[in-house]
């Protein structure tokens, strides 16, 4: 009986050891995956921040030659985003709701698919010590 209560115990340090070596591997995967996804994310917006003034020039240009002024077109631009700016301002509870409402979607996405991969973990645990402990030891009587 002694033999079967230390392979349990023993199994049990094993699944904890793999445990927390899986939680480091997972954790510096997360981290290394949040930078590179942070880097290229900050790269994109730039060259889109670079290509939206650009073609937001453009576009007050072509509105000045349209309009046959000097400013106007340049104006007419910068009303377009001071009205986004002021219903932006009006609707920052709304904005804040749907942008809380999509990561709180995300953060329970993730947790219920870790509960799922810890509870298959404590599943697979169970099913070893039940075998380990219906196997017959190496001091069981012989018949």
């Amino acid at each position: 009986m002694l033999e079967k209560l230390d392979e349990v115990r023993e199994n049990i340090f094993r699944y904890l050891e793999a445990r927390i070596e899986l939680f480091t591997l997972e954790t510096r995967g997360k981290v290394e995956e949040g930078v590179v996804r942070a880097v290229h994310g900050i790269i994109l917006g730039f060259l889109a921040t670079i290509t939206l003034i650009f073609l937001l020039s453009l576009l007050a240009a072509f509105l000045n030659e349209v309009l046959e002024s000097r400013y106007l077109g340049f104006l007419i631009v910068a009303a377009f985003f001071l009205i986004l700016t002021i219903v932006w301002i009006v609707a920052k509870d709304s904005f804040l709701g749907m942008i809380r409402e999509a990561a709180y979607k995300s953060l329970k996405a993730s947790k219920e698919k870790k509960a799922e991969e810890k509870s298959e973990a404590v599943q697979e645990l169970m099913n070893q010590t039940r075998d380990s402990l219906n196997q017959p030891g190496p001091y069981a009587a012989r018949e």
